[in-house]
């Protein structure tokens, strides 16, 4: 796979939004998560991850033993996604790749950008 004839969409300090033309998906790598979805099914992920309310979800599921208490269910019964509200709001950044949306870079570490939202 050439690196170079991939597209970054949005960076984050703990993920990335890409395409690649070679297989004709979008990838998603946050934290220790790697998602890969055709347009279509990007676009229907990231508009479902925009409208949670971490809130209202960490508040149904404060009795649950695990730590991070925003559950998504990603099409597998046996996997799903944990958050809590600070995992959920970089998240969100990632997914939103809008063009009517400003970033700043705010400061460098290596090679990852990290950028505040402002809106």
């Amino acid at each position: 796979m050439d690196i170079s004839k991939q597209l970054i969409i949005n960076k984050t300090e703990n993920g990335k939004v890409f395409t690649c033309p070679s297989c004709n998906s979008i990838h998603i790598e946050f934290k220790n998560l790697n998602l890969n979805f055709s347009e279509a099914q990007y676009e229907h992920f990231a508009k479902y991850i925009m409208n949670l309310d971490g809130k209202v979800w960490e508040k149904k599921n404060e009795n649950t033993l695990y730590e991070r208490k925003i559950i998504i269910p990603i099409g597998h019964k046996n996997f799903n996604i944990l958050l809590n509200i600070a995992d959920l709001e970089e998240f969100k950044i990632l997914l939103n790749n809008s063009r009517n949306r400003m970033y700043i870079q705010t400061k460098k570490k290596s090679d990852f950008i990290f950028f505040t939202y402002l809106s």
